[in-house]
């Protein structure tokens, strides 16, 4: 699932590519499977009232926090383009596979071939969701939105409500656009009794990680991924939140990470996974030199109750760890 390095990543380059320019027509496609056709990325209202909604508006601005994208709609008020007033928002999650690619961008003479080939690995008739034909006078330019399992999102809110509505208003500090006060997080910790691998993977209180850079984080702060948010240390949450940061940062960098198949909309990969040091990393030798093997712990989540392991139902996704540098204290 795309975290937050990965949506910035879109974010950066779609606003580079696409402020400016009018939804001219948008199309919507539908699955061939029965089961995946009934399944509408489209929320609250329907799929023809959001294409009618959209066509004439100018894409003005694009936001993210956490891991939702914001783009910001409005009309030209009068014939200079920087005077216009904003309507609407359209909300975008990507959920675990979903993408933008700019056509024109990818299938031209220059392109690298590798660019050409993961398009048309992901571009398929299964997985192509919707199309924008955007056009500011000057260019056209077709954005398409892919997504193999659909579990993303769309909807579309009035401007001047949205950040008083679902799901803005329940995203958490933003890592990497917001000051996190750890004290205020500390407190909040203590007063539950989660593993922090979970709390991580929350987005209510802090909002940005996903499961590949949580077993990053946490092992980059020495902290076993199922001790109780708890029994840390305003120490240690200070140290999450600092390494948090520098991961993502970097991360960021580096164009986000290509584990498995996120690509960005110029149809190009990440690197980071060329630094995850034990995220999928099962069975090899911790990279500390400690000794010790990085270990799974699948998908059950394995609880700690007086001194004993017990697995109870699905929690979470695999989670990657070290036992020899995050040693639980039971």
């Amino acid at each position: 699932m795309p975290e937050l390095p990965e949506v910035e990543t879109v974010r950066q380059i779609l606003r580079s590519e696409i402020i400016g320019k009018t939804i001219q027509k948008v199309e919507i496609y539908k699955p061939k499977d029965e089961a995946r056709k009934r399944i509408s990325l489209v929320k609250e209202i329907s799929e023809e009232e959001l294409v009618n909604l959209l066509i004439g508006k100018t894409i003005y601005e694009i936001d993210r926090k956490g891991k939702c994208l914001f783009f910001i709609l409005g009309v030209r008020t009068s014939d200079t383009q920087d005077i216009h007033q904003n309507t609407y928002v359209l909300i975008s999650r990507l959920g675990m596979t979903g993408k933008y690619f700019i056509e024109e961008k990818i299938l031209t003479p220059t392109s690298e071939q590798e660019q050409k080939d993961l398009f048309k690995k992901h571009n398929t008739d299964d997985s192509r969701v919707l199309t924008f034909y955007l056009d500011n006078g000057q260019e056209s330019t077709k954005l398409i939105y892919c997504d193999s399992r659909r579990f993303g999102s769309f909807r579309l809110q009035n401007f001047k409500d949205y950040k008083q509505l679902e799901p803005y208003k329940n995203i958490g500090t933003d890592l990497l656009e917001e000051k996190v006060n750890t004290k205020l997080l500390f407190e909040h910790y203590q007063k539950r009794k989660v593993s922090i691998k979970n709390a991580l993977l929350e987005q209510k209180v802090i909002s940005g990680i996903g499961n590949i850079y949580a077993s990053e984080i946490l092992f980059d702060t020495k902290i076993h991924p199922l001790k109780k948010t708890n029994q840390l240390t305003c120490l240690e949450v200070e140290k999450i939140i600092s390494s948090a940061q520098n991961i993502l940062k970097e991360a960021l960098k580096l164009k986000g990470t290509s584990e498995f198949d996120f690509v960005n909309p110029l149809s190009k990969e990440g690197s980071y996974q060329e630094r995850l040091k034990v995220y999928n990393r099962a069975g090899k030798p911790c990279p500390n030199n400690c000794g010790g093997l990085i270990e799974k712990i699948k998908k059950e989540e394995k609880e700690i109750n007086k001194g004993k392991i017990n697995e109870n139902k699905p929690k979470e996704r695999s989670t990657f760890f070290c036992p020899q540098c995050q040693k639980l204290e039971l």
